[in-house]
């Protein structure tokens, strides 16, 4: 297994750490390696149909008034000034 040395960590950082790692019960080696494992966890690619399906939910949770101005007089308004 590789090994990894960080150099010129600032102290608030280092406090931190050693903070989470007790808090979860890790060395500050297993918790190190636990956060580079998070971050660098590949990410999953959003679909178009998850982006629309997710505005849709947005839109159902917070509906627009009966007179709520529509895209297009928002854009003619801001076109106006």
């Amino acid at each position: 297994m590789a090994t990894l040395y960080v150099r010129d960590v600032p102290p608030e950082l280092y406090e931190r750490l050693r903070r989470e790692a007790a808090a979860a019960r890790r060395s500050l080696s297993a918790e190190t390696i636990e956060l580079l494992r998070r971050s660098l966890a590949p990410r999953a690619e959003t679909s178009f149909e998850q982006l629309l399906r997710g505005a849709d939910e947005i839109r159902s949770k917070h509906p627009l008034s009966a007179d709520a101005p529509t895209a297009a007089e928002l854009i003619r308004e801001d076109r106006d000034r």
